[in-house]
């Protein structure tokens, strides 16, 4: 069986068991590629969750760090910054009763910048920078800008429950990372927050920080479409390869089990039938010579002085003389004719369709084809003839065995009467 996996068709030439194969590749093809989409699922879950844990560290960084300085500004009471143009007090301390400015020799004049405006005016350099923006937020805040909108208010809720931050991507024409962290009550603050009944340890504000998220979204955005590509090319390659590989060793399995079948109806020696098999074809034609009501001939052969060949010239020339016979019987049949080795040197030849004379013009010319040359290993040649028993199938017969001991017995009498001859029974 010639055929090649690598056919233009989807399928090569079906044989025996093309829809078993064809079943088995397919299942197979799609288990490998479940398990390969899984893993690739995972790769693709596990790349969103890595790039939202790398924006969430780098968010956590900014709040540590504006916690760090806010705590720096809270050590000092405040900074003294020099009151320029463009720097202006901070109007909600005078509302709490503290004096912002201070004014020292010379008619400068010096403001106070607290955690929160110290914070706030980082924030704008960090914005016209990079885009990140921090602030404080509060549930009470004394300055109305420092309020929080609805989604930092929803973080208030879960500090109160115990979370220690939160955070979330917005989606949209321009996604940003949204990152609270809380603030809570110590003794320091209570000195301008004291009014409005917090007590140390209660959450008194939060670190509000939002980074732009559009370059993140289009990181994993690539990571995705390249996590997608590979895996279609995966599954196509591993599939492909499954493919060619499974059905090559299809085709090879099919190839050895019919070269297995072949040995197992085929003489080894002569390459003609076997017993077995050319036994099981008699009864085959015998029945269905039977249901078309057709004659049937049966020829059984046997090879002159067999066994003196053997002990003249040895076993090797009797084994060349035994393929020699087999291949002129096999050349001298009929198409529809089947012939197969029985015995030692005996040979039987089914001829179905076949009327008596043409039976006995059969007989005749496969003794005569045998013996007409002689046969040779090059060193010494000898001239091989044939006895022949033959028999047509009559309306009594009860089987195939019958037909068999008739030309057995016509065999017989064929070498009783001298060898080399037919006899038919």
């Amino acid at each position: 069986m010639k055929s090649s996996p690598f056919s233009l068709r989807l399928w090569p030439k079906p044989f025996k068991y093309f829809e078993h194969a064809k079943l088995f590749v397919i299942t197979l093809g799609a288990l490998v590629a479940f398990i390969v989409t899984g893993i690739f699922a995972v790769l693709y879950t596990r790349t969103t969750t890595l790039m939202y844990e790398r924006v969430r560290e780098q968010a956590a960084t900014y709040a540590d760090l504006i916690e760090h300085t806010k705590m720096w500004n809270y050590d000092y009471g405040g900074v003294y910054v020099e009151k320029r143009r463009g720097v202006d007090s901070n109007v909600y301390l005078r509302q709490l009763g503290v004096n912002p400015d201070v004014q020292v020799e010379g008619g400068r004049t010096f403001t106070i910048r607290n955690h929160a405006i110290m914070i706030e005016e980082i924030s704008r350099r960090s914005v016209e920078q990079d885009g990140v923006r921090f602030r404080i937020v509060s549930p009470q805040p004394i300055d109305p800008a420092n309020a929080p909108d609805t989604l930092e208010t929803s973080a208030f809720d879960r500090f109160a429950r115990g979370e220690g931050e939160w955070h979330r991507l917005q989606k949209g024409d321009n996604p940003s990372f949204r990152y609270l962290k809380p603030l809570f009550v110590e003794q320091n603050c209570l000195e301008c927050h004291a009014t409005q009944g917090y007590k140390v340890g209660d959450v008194i504000g939060a670190i509000s920080i939002t980074i732009p998220a559009t370059t993140l979204a289009r990181e994993t955005r690539a990571s995705k479409i390249l996590i997608i590509v590979a895996a279609v090319l995966t599954i196509c390659l591993l599939v492909a390869l499954i493919y060619v590989l499974t059905w090559r060793l299809v085709i090879k399995l099919d190839e050895v089990q019919k070269r297995l079948k072949k040995l197992a109806s085929t003489d080894e020696l002569t390459g003609l039938r076997n017993r077995r098999h050319i036994m099981k074809r008699l009864e085959e034609e015998f029945e269905r010579a039977g249901r078309l009501l057709e004659p049937l001939c049966v020829i059984v052969l046997d090879i002159d002085h067999f066994k003196r060949i053997n002990d003249t010239h040895g076993h090797p020339f009797g084994d060349l003389v035994l393929k020699r016979v087999a291949k002129r019987l096999q050349e001298a049949t009929r198409r529809y004719d089947t012939i197969g080795r029985i015995g030692g040197e005996e040979f039987l030849v089914i001829s179905p369709g076949t009327t008596a004379e043409e039976a006995l013009h059969l007989a005749e010319r496969l003794r005569t084809v045998v013996s007409q040359e002689p046969m040779g290993d090059g060193e010494k040649d000898v001239v091989i003839t044939l006895s022949a028993g033959l028999t047509l199938s009559k309306p009594g017969d009860r089987g195939s065995e019958t037909l068999l001991k008739r030309a057995d017995a016509a065999l017989y009498r064929a070498k009783q009467g001298g060898r080399n001859r037919v006899e038919a029974g």
